[in-house]
Formats: C-alpha cells, structure tokens, sequence
C-alpha cells in the first residue's frame, strides 16, 4: 500500500514539474501589451473660475510600459435661441500634446447639441441649462440653480458627449503629407473628418471645425533619444508604408504592427 501511494505521490509530482517546465517558456516569451492612444480620453469635466474645464489623458503602451500625458482644455458653452428647446454649441480648444515624440495637433472641436425635451434627464438638463444661458446667466450662475446630483448629471454628460464624439477622430483620413525633414521632425500627416451628424446618449450632435468644416488632425513625427513613437513614425513613412487615404487608426494599427 505504501508503494502505491509512493508511486502515485511521484506521478503527481512528475506531472506538477512537467506542467511548470512547459509553461515556463511561455510566459516567457509571452508579448507584453502594447497600444497607442493618441486622441485624449477625458475623465472629467469641472468648473473652474466660471470655465468649464475638460482633463484627461494620451497613452501609449509599449512592451507593458505605459507612458501616459496629461491633457486640458477649456470648453466654451453658448445657447443660440432656437425653438422651444435651445441649441447648446460646445467649443473644445485646440488639442496639442506630444507623446513619445509623436505631435499631435487638432483644429478646434465644437459639438452642436439638440437637447429634444422630454427626450431623457439628460436632455431635459441641458434644454433648461440652455434657457438659463440665453437669459444672460453666466455658466457658474445657470450650474447654481440645480441640484448637486443634477449638476454631476450635466458634467458627466458633457464628459461622455466629448468622449462619443473624439473618438470618431480615429476615422479622420489622411489627405497630405508634408515632408519637413528639419529640426528631427520628418513629416506632417493631415487628416480631416466631418461635419459628422452623430447620436449620443439619446442627443442629436454635430461634429466639425467652428467654422462648419472639417475637424483636422495634424501629426509630426519628431525624432530623437526617447521619441520611441516618433522614430516609428518616420521610420515608416520612409519605407513608404504610410500612404494618402488611410485612417488615423490605419496609421496606428500598422504602428503596432
């Protein structure tokens, strides 16, 4: 009896090993993660000085590390009168960060936004935050009148409104590229999307440049010790894999690659 257990203690062991030993090269050699997220992610949007103000990030994860850049811009609100429910205009100012070496500058955003009434809590919200401004009330006045849990409604709404429509930027084609070649940058990418007609959160919202245009996304690559996005960048746009036509997110699928 002692034998048996003997052996079957051995077969245990010995298959414990094998499964160790096996899986080992495997985690091994295992890729770490890698992304690219270049138009900014907001996680917030407050009130600061009578200014709302969007903050969030730009990422970039290469072989598990991930470097992250802080981003901040102001939101301009306006309320033209029209209809029985106004049109609240979003202004986002131009984005401009630098990740790894890869530039990135867009056009100013704005998002034109109806608010149909009785269209959902958001909606309503923003038809009387709408009233409110056209009756000359500052925004710091107009957030004043609700409720604590009806302002975070506004906020995080206005929040996730920005996120909806950004991410569309990821679609923008590319249209030029200017080559520079001066000052370690070697290129300038173009790319242009919109005026888009989009549906977030129950609202009808516009997308394009302020000017009725097209929003534009303009990237340099710039070289040097540390610029591991930008050497990629150039690096490719020299072998000629970067080609008119594609989308932000061609560019940045065949960056991973």
């Amino acid at each position: 009896m002692k034998s048996i257990t003997n052996k079957l203690v051995s077969v245990s062991t010995a298959i414990a090993l094998l499964a160790m030993t096996t899986g080992l090269p495997q985690a091994i050699s295992a890729p770490k993660p890698t992304s690219i997220q270049i138009i900014p992610t907001f996680t917030s949007v407050a009130l600061v000085d009578d200014q709302l103000i969007a903050t969030g990030t730009a990422s970039a994860t290469i072989n598990g590390r991930t470097i992250t850049v802080p981003i901040s811009a102001p939101i301009d609100i306006t309320a033209p009168q029209v209809g029985d429910c106004p049109v609240l205009d979003l202004m986002l100012g131009p984005i401009n960060l630098n990740l790894l070496g890869l530039v990135v500058q867009t056009s100013p955003i704005c998002l034109t936004i109806t608010a149909t009434p009785d269209g959902g809590l958001l909606g309503d919200l923003l038809c009387q935050l709408g009233t409110l401004l056209n009756q000359g009330s500052t925004i710091s006045e107009a957030l004043a009148t609700f409720t604590p849990s009806d302002q975070e409604t506004i906020l995080n709404g206005i929040n996730d409104i920005l996120n909806g429509a950004l991410a569309n930027l990821y679609q923008a084609v590319l249209n030029t590229i200017t080559d520079v070649n001066r000052h370690r940058t070697c290129a300038i990418l173009h790319l242009e999307i919109g005026p888009l007609d989009l549906t977030l959160l129950g609202l009808n919202v516009v997308l394009d440049n302020c000017a009725a245009g097209a929003v534009t996304v303009d990237i340099r690559g710039v070289t040097g010790r540390g610029n591991l996005l930008g050497n990629l960048l150039c690096g490719l746009l020299d072998g000629g894999v970067i080609t008119i036509g594609e989308t932000l997110q061609d560019i940045i699928d065949q960056m991973l690659e």
